[in-house]
């Protein structure tokens, strides 16, 4: 009799139970009081979804609406300009209705005052509980961007902002990391010292950790939302997903957008605004706020911006580097006059022509060094305004090779003297092993003077700094016969590929250097199609596409540890001060459109066309429908419309990276570099020809016996 009473208590009770679970299932009525801004991305997400929400623009009228035990939400509404203003018996009131509630960047919370707003330069969101369930575990890493919090002592937390390190995961942990409590409970109230509210507009990520995080919320609130339900249109994401079928003209667009790009975003300087560009210009750092869209766009004949810079503001946007750089000059000349062959304009060849002009008469990249023909640095361009006699091979290299392309595609010889000496400036202050070192400094140069330079046995077993150099010279070599610049680079490929891979130094990654090896061995099997060559460029080649994966990206690698230049970061003290790569460690879902897969477009397209290599050729269309896919959108920002940022997370289709990179880090743009190579190769593509192809008639080298004997008196040629 017993135990059946007791068998009877407990089928009433699950009976309860599940009469329970059904209500609050069932029951729609369940009001949401919400405090925020109409725009509120959290408020818009309730409401997109059917639940009955209700808007406030007054705290305490929300609070006194509220009946008992519903949900209220008081959403930053001035972040981050001031707190959250939280009437003083708000708390009281709250307990007493029995309310699930959640608030953000408060003034005071019931157990203690806040302190300041502090601002943040690195740190990002990283989970420390369980909170959010297997969705995302403890140590878990969140980007908000450059957000701003308020200062409280520390405390159990089930969100923490730190200096972390890690692409995904906190793989140092926190335990000797300074950190700050984001998202805490408080006598029954869920507290956020941040605003999580608008993960849309603040472009959080990754995007599906981010809506774990958000519906771990609503989960706390009961608010029952299924998961699908809990995502959103990112404000800025990729042209196509990776399986959409492309539409025919994709292409045409991808360059056409690639090209607007530069003038949507401002980064062409226009003499209104110079000034204000010049004042940021010479900082030490010169980074600044993002442009105001609304001021004109220049014509090329003052230069262009280097990109924006790899973080991301409060609200979304992102401050611009306004570093001006001769690379990026010439390649954006490159740019402009490729996409004029697409789709003809006459304003894209203007700004080419102007772009060229700017670069090379200028002065703005030269010293009186480099400009005086009796010194040894003549004829060599700087790397940028604030450093005009700081000379990297590797930037001079892709000088050239943006304006060999930019004059023979418009037809104009006008400055083909000049990049001739440039070539040649280059030539003789590398030494006989065909090596020049990472950069060299006007005063340095001309004080060891040219002749002992050239001299010298140095070895900089370094593609990434070197190769795109020997390149030039095979490719002048070409047009004029003059076997010294073939005798170098044969020597230099020669020394390299035989220390490959055991002895390569790289710089962010061993993907790069491969990279920037393919365009020197395709163009050496151009000029000699030995065995020896093509077994060369296809080592180099394998092993670059052993990483393309079937969405056509080729994933980022490191190499050996003790060779890298910028490797991971060995610490959370060191993440986001120095130059690294978009992984942390091999296997990682990244690819790197800054210094990988933008020059392996490239050259790939180059090793295909000289080769006929069916690999080759397969591995460019895939890399290139890849680009075209992952080409930004966006409807709400111009600037980032129609880019493409440093990284890129492949299976999760969103730009996502460690940031640790000292500024060109995973939400980098650079008119160069990225810009300007991807766009370019496409138009390559399009016009079914390569950059050797287009350029084979170039006059450039047509007073080559002159030049010799006045930069290299008395050198066999």
């Amino acid at each position: 009799m017993k135990q059946k009473s007791l068998s009877l208590v407990a089928l009433s009770f699950l009976f309860v139970m599940v009469a329970f679970g059904q209500k609050s299932k069932l029951d729609t009525n369940n009001r949401i009081h919400v405090y925020s801004n109409e725009s509120n991305d959290l408020y818009q997400l309730l409401k997109s979804n059917g639940e009955n929400c209700i808007r406030y623009d007054d705290i305490n009228t929300a609070l006194k609406s509220c009946e008992k035990n519903e949900v209220l939400l008081i959403l930053a509404k001035n972040y981050p300009a001031a707190t959250t203003v939280i009437p003083g018996d708000f708390y009281k009131r709250v307990n007493k209705k029995d309310l699930k509630t959640y608030i953000e960047f408060p003034n005071h919370l019931e157990s203690d005052i806040t302190g300041e707003i502090k601002s943040t330069k690195k740190e990002r969101l990283v989970v420390t509980s369980n909170f959010f369930g297997e969705e995302l575990s403890p140590m878990r890493i969140l980007d908000a961007g450059l957000y701003f919090y308020i200062d409280i002592p520390e405390r159990e937390s089930h969100l923490k902002g730190a200096n972390v390190a890690g692409f995904d995961k906190a793989l140092y942990g926190l335990e000797k990391t300074k950190s700050s409590p984001i998202l805490f409970e408080d006598s029954n109230v869920l507290i956020s010292t941040t605003k999580l509210s608008d993960f849309n507009k603040s472009r959080y990520s990754p995007i599906n950790a981010w809506q774990s995080t958000i519906g771990g919320i609503l989960f706390y609130l009961s608010i029952e939302m299924a998961a699908e339900s809990v995502t959103w249109n990112p404000i800025v994401k990729p042209s196509y997903n990776a399986i959409v079928p492309l539409p025919e003209n994709a292409y045409e667009l991808a360059v056409e957008r690639g090209a607007e790009w530069y003038k949507k975003a401002r980064f062409l300087i226009h003499p209104d605004w110079k000034n204000q560009w010049e004042c940021i210009d010479t900082l030490q750092l010169p980074v600044g706020p993002p442009m105001n869209l609304n001021l004109p766009s220049g014509d090329g004949s003052l230069g262009v911006m280097e990109g924006h810079y790899s973080y991301i503001n409060y609200d979304g946007s992102q401050p611009y580097r306004y570093w001006l750089r001769g690379d990026c000059v010439a390649e954006t000349s490159m740019t402009f006059a490729m996409a004029n062959g697409i789709k003809q304009n006459k304003q894209k060849e203007e700004i080419a022509e102007n772009l060229m002009d700017f670069l090379f008469n200028s002065d703005v990249f030269k010293t009186s060094s480099s400009k005086d023909a009796k010194m040894s640095s003549y004829g060599l361009i700087g790397w940028a305004a604030t450093k005009p006699s700081r000379y990297y091979g590797d930037d001079n290299a892709r000088i050239l090779l943006g304006s060999i392309l930019s004059s023979q595609v418009m037809e104009n010889n006008t400055w083909n003297v000049q990049i001739l000496e440039l070539i040649l400036a280059n030539f003789r202050t590398s030494g006989k092993n065909g090596f020049r070192g990472g950069a060299l400094n006007g005063k340095d140069i001309d004080e060891k003077t040219w002749q002992t330079l050239m001299e010298g046995e140095f070895e900089n077993i370094a593609p990434h700094y070197e190769s795109w150099l020997w390149a030039t010279y095979l490719w002048l070599y070409d047009k004029t016969g003059y076997g010294s610049l073939l005798v170098k680079a044969k020597k230099a490929i020669e020394i390299t590929m035989t220390n490959y891979p055991k002895n390569w130094k790289w710089t962010n990654g061993i993907q790069q250097e491969r990279t920037r090896m393919i365009l020197p061995l395709a163009w050496l099997v151009r000029i000699e199609d030995t065995k020896k060559h093509r077994g060369w460029l296809n080592t180099i080649c394998d092993n670059l596409l052993k990483n393309q994966v079937e969405v056509g990206a080729l994933r980022e690698e490191l190499g050996e540890g003790s060779k890298g230049r910028y490797g991971a970061p060995k610490s959370n003290s060191s993440y986001g001060h120095a130059g690294a790569p978009v992984i942390h460690s091999n296997g990682e879902p990244i690819t790197d459109m800054l210094c990988t897969s933008n020059f392996a477009f490239f050259a790939l397209n180059e090793a295909a066309e000289a080769t006929q290599n069916p690999r080759y050729i397969e591995a460019v269309d895939k890399l290139a429908e890849f680009m075209v896919r992952i080409q930004s959108t966006s409807s709400g920002r111009a600037d980032l419309d129609g880019c493409w940022f440093r990284a890129f997370d492949y299976e999760n289709w969103e730009y996502y990276g460690s940031n640790a990179d000292h500024g060109w880090g995973a939400w980098g743009t650079l008119t160069g570099w990225t810009q300007s190579f991807i766009t370019t190769t496409l138009a390559l593509k399009l016009k079914k020809t390569s950059y050797w192809d287009i350029t084979k008639d170039s006059g450039i080298g047509n007073r080559i016996d002159v030049v010799w004997s006045e930069m290299l008196p008395g050198i066999e040629h």
